[in-house]
């Protein structure tokens, strides 16, 4: 079936329903809609980033370094395993970051070779200038189809879904 628009998962579930019954469980139903949902609310931070001069991974280190007290600082291993890239990937990221002077590497206290990646007042000020747009961005995305209270309660259930499987 070949088609100029994406179809949606209900579509999708509905043709799986057909064809494989068996793989149409509530939990299968569920998770696809997970993933549809937060393949959505991705590409649109992404492009929300992208209109700061940001890659999503470059937002990602950035905000990850916000959200950690003065001096917004973290070693590399605690950032990459935060933001969720391979050492290789953090850093490519993290160089062109300090290029742009968004961040700093100064040397490690007690070890020379580890140098601690530092939130610069240039990257404080993109950092929470790109996220006020990504989360003003994603707000308006899920309140086109999600009530206040609806918010709430889906924070709830994610909330302790996810207590019970990183317990």
């Amino acid at each position: 079936m070949k088609t100029d628009r994406r179809l949606t998962v209900d579509e999708r579930l509905k043709m799986r329903a057909v064809n494989w019954p068996e793989a149409v469980t509530p939990i299968a139903q569920m998770m696809v809609r997970i993933y549809r949902v937060g393949g959505l609310i991705h590409d649109n931070s992404m492009a929300r980033a992208a209109t700061h001069g940001l890659s999503f991974a470059e937002f990602e280190v950035l905000v990850t370094l916000r959200g950690m007290a003065a001096p917004n600082e973290l070693m590399p291993t605690e950032l990459y395993g935060a933001v969720l890239m391979s050492s290789g990937g953090l850093t490519k990221v993290l160089r062109g970051l300090e290029k742009r002077g968004l961040v700093t590497r100064a040397e490690g206290k007690t070890d020379r070779r580890s140098k601690p990646v530092r939130l610069t007042a240039k990257g404080r000020t993109l950092a929470e200038r790109a996220m006020a747009d990504v989360l003003q961005s994603d707000r308006k995305l899920i309140m086109r189809g999600l009530s206040e209270s609806d918010v709430e309660r889906l924070t709830a259930l994610l909330r302790k879904l996810l207590a019970a499987l990183e317990g």
